[in-house]
Formats: structure tokens, C-alpha cells, sequence
């Protein structure tokens, strides 16, 4: 074959093979196109939800700010909160946020007996609850609480048609098994079985005849969760006792320090503030006394660098054969101001609540929030009332029943010396 014929069949073949790549670019570029599309779309949408989740936080934040300040304005939080999710892809945690103030509105009736900051509290637990689960966090186990029983004790000498219940008030009565142990002499008895959740904030234990099976030999019920006791109810018997009761006060000479995590913006306050809001509380599980620590640290203006958390921990242990009855300290400390230039900032706390002094480290040189910015809390000494841990009757009992006309003449004929012995002034 000659050069010429060899040359011109090269050429045919490489036109051919153009031809193909033509071709195949023509039906392939519509595809390409398409897919940069699709793709561009998927991130458009992903941007959309990204931002929707982050708005919904951002509310849910703001709801939790403006508890942690005014806890007893709950409703209007809830309220303000639920106008804020207005987009439907938010309408999963509206809901929730407008059944728990529906549930909350249930639980202010006549028949609560549950202040209004108490409430206040367990909505904020609530929303964090809430906040958690859509960060994909772990989620807090829901606690029942309790705020009153009545009668508070159950004296056998009055007759059996007026000792045929006792109720129970408090919140999240129907979110997590509670148990009901009896107790006598030599043995325990599971009870629960007698026990009917009305609502979440009421329950109901049947001492009728087709009830709890107390006798001379029952010495007191216990309400537990997560085998942790959360009330003791005495069974007064002809020869309870009442109980002693003391005062103790406790004192902590170190101080706490907590820097709260960056929660916003740049890590940089750059002379912007930042405005800084904290708040210590105690509280009390008969047990132990905690202490929670909320901080905010707020950058002024935009890009509104934030630091934000809370530190909770055991304060207090009560001694062994003793609960404690109440916190005769006041419960909450709080301060708020803006910082204004680089030094430490010392906010009295006063001398009734858990804090003495708030010493604040806000803005400096270089990165703040999330390892510069906190606070160092001294604490004022904790007194608390203590109750005797034994078969005997509390006094707050033995006086609620008899406000409540729900103890026998008989029983409260004996009891009386003991109970003015524990009001006499100690030499």
C-alpha cells in the first residue's frame, strides 16, 4: 500500500473517531450539565436545612436564655417561641414546644402545688431536652419531681375512711416508672401496683381495704426512682416518735472557676463588650444540695462571638441518718453587666444566696470565648434544716395534718411535748 493510500485511510479512521467523541460529547454534556445542576440543587437544599436547623437552635437557645434569667415567665417564653418556628420544616419541634405548653398550662390548676419557678425549671429542662435531640446529643433522662404529698403522713389511729389515699403532686409523674415500697418492721412490699398516675402531675396510692396492705406493723412508704428514693411518707404508729431535727451550716473556703464553651462567632470579643449574665442555684433532692452554674458571655454586636454553658455538681452531702428537710439559705444568685475593658470584673453575688463574689473574666487579647472568658465564684455558707432518717414522724408532717385536720386527737395529745421540745431554743 502507498504512503498516500495509507496516509488518507489514517485520516478517515481519526475523523471517524472525532465524529464518535462528537457524538458522544453531544449526549454526554446534557447529563454533565444536569448533574452540576442536580448538585448545585442538593447543596442549595442541603444549605436551606443547615440554616433552618440553625435558626431552630438559635430559638430554642434564646428560649433557654430567657428562662435561665426570669424562669417564672415560662408561658410567654413558650408562647414567643412557638410564633418564632413558623417554617415547616421547624413544624416537628414546634409541636413539641406547643405540647409542652400545653402541658405545662395543665399543670397550674388549683391542684398543683408546685411553684411557678419550679415550673419554670422543668420547661427549661424541657427545651434542652429538645435543643439535644436535634444536635444529635445525648438526651438527660426525664426526672419525676415531686412537690407535695397530702396528707404528709398517715396516723393509724384515725379511722380508715379518712386515711383511704394519699396524693401526690408534682411533674413528669408519666414519663418513667416510679416504684412505691412499703415498709414494715422486718420486711418490704412492693406497692406499686397501687399507685394511679391521674395526670403528669398527679398520682393517687390506694390505702383503702382493696389497697396497700398497712398494719401495726408499717413503719413508712417510699417513692423511688431508678432505685433512688425521692419521698418517704411515716405510717405513725401509737409509738412514733417525732422527728429530731437540726440545723447545719456548711462552708466552702475554696472557690469554683468555670469557662463556659464557645457557642458562637469567632472566639473574639475584640473589644465589643462582651455583656456577660451568670446565675448560681441550689437545690435540694433530700439527699444532697446541688449547685448549677449558668454563664453567657455575648460579643455586642455582629459577629456576636458567644461563650454559653452550665456546670452543675454535688455541693453538699447530708450525714448519714439525716435528710435534708429544706434550704434555709436564699437559693439564687445572679449578675449581669458589660465588660469594658481588660481587667477582672467583681460582681457581689450578697450575702443571702449561694454566691458572695462573681469575679469575670471577659474580654482580653486574642481568642475569648471558650478559653479565656469565665468566672470565679466564691459561696456563702449554706445552712440547711436536717431531719432524723428513722421511724418516726417529721414535725412539718405532724403540723400539716393537723392544718389538715387529718390526725387522730389521740395522736396529737402525745405528740404535742415532743413537738414543743424541738421548738424550745437550744441553751
Amino acid at each position: 500500500m502507498s504512503a498516500t493510500t495509507t496516509s488518507s485511510f489514517h485520516c478517515v479512521k481519526t475523523n471517524h473517531r472525532i465524529r464518535k467523541l462528537l457524538l458522544w460529547g453531544m449526549l454526554i454534556a446534557p447529563l454533565l450539565i444536569s448533574g452540576c445542576s442536580i448538585g448545585d440543587k442538593i447543596d442549595k437544599a442541603t444549605d436551606k436545612v443547615s440554616d433552618i436547623a440553625g435558626d431552630t437552635v438559635a430559638t430554642l437557645d434564646g428560649a433557654i436564655d430567657a428562662l435561665d434569667r426570669n424562669s417564672s415567665s415560662w408561658q410567654a417564653v413558650l408562647q414567643d417561641t412557638t410564633s418564632k418556628l413558623t417554617k415547616d420544616a421547624q413544624s416537628t419541634v414546634r409541636n413539641e414546644v406547643s405540647d409542652l405548653l400545653n402541658r405545662s398550662v395543665a399543670a397550674t390548676g388549683d391542684e398543683l402545688r408546685c411553684n411557678m419557678d419550679f415550673i419554670g425549671t422543668r420547661v427549661r429542662q424541657a427545651l434542652a431536652r429538645i435543643r439535644a435531640r436535634l444536635m444529635h446529643q445525648a438526651v438527660p433522662p426525664v426526672e419525676p419531681a415531686l412537690c407535695h404529698v397530702v396528707p404528709a403522713a398517715v396516723d393509724m389511729a384515725l379511722d380508715p375512711s379518712r386515711r383511704n389515699k394519699l396524693e401526690f403532686f408534682g411533674y413528669d409523674f408519666d414519663t418513667t416508672p416510679i416504684k412505691v415500697t412499703l415498709h414494715d418492721t422486718s420486711r418490704t412490699q412492693d406497692v406499686s401496683a397501687e399507685l394511679d398516675r391521674l395526670t403528669h402531675y398527679h398520682m393517687t396510692l390506694n390505702l383503702g381495704a382493696n389497697g396497700v396492705p398497712l398494719s401495726k406493723a408499717s413503719d413508712k412508704l417510699t417513692l423511688e426512682w431508678q432505685s433512688r428514693p425521692i419521698s418517704s411518707i411515716a405510717v405513725i404508729q401509737p409509738a412514733t416518735p417525732v422527728c429530731r431535727e437540726k440545723t447545719e451550716t456548711y462552708a466552702r473556703d475554696t472557690y469554683l472557676s468555670f469557662t463556659p464553651p464557645h457557642t458562637r462567632g469567632d472566639k473574639e470579643f475584640a473589644g465589643h463588650g462582651p455583656e456577660v449574665w451568670a446565675k448560681a442555684n441550689w437545690s435540694s433532692d433530700g439527699t444532697h444540695v446541688k449547685l448549677r452554674l449558668w454563664m453567657k458571655a455575648r460579643e455586642t454586636r455582629s459577629d456576636w462571638t458567644t461563650a454559653e454553658g452550665e456546670r452543675n455538681e454535688t455541693y453538699y452531702t447530708a450525714p448519714p441518718g439525716w435528710r435534708i428537710d429544706s434550704i434555709v439559705s436564699g437559693l439564687e444568685s445572679s449578675a449581669h453587666y458589660i465588660d469594658t475593658d481588660h481587667n477582672d470584673d467583681r460582681q457581689g453575688g450578697g450575702p443571702n444566696g449561694p454566691v458572695k463574689e462573681f469575679k469575670f473574666r471577659g474580654d482580653h487579647d486574642g481568642d475569648d470565648a471558650g478559653s479565656y472568658t469565665g468566672v470565679d465564684v466564691t459561696f456563702n455558707p449554706l445552712v440547711v434544716k436536717l431531719v432524723e432518717v428513722a421511724n418516726c414522724a417529721p414535725a412539718s408532717a405532724v403540723k400539716s395534718l393537723q392544718v389538715k385536720d387529718l390526725i387522730a386527737p389521740t395522736t396529737i395529745k402525745r405528740l404535742q411535748p415532743m413537738m414543743l421540745k424541738l421548738q424550745s431554743p437550744k441553751p
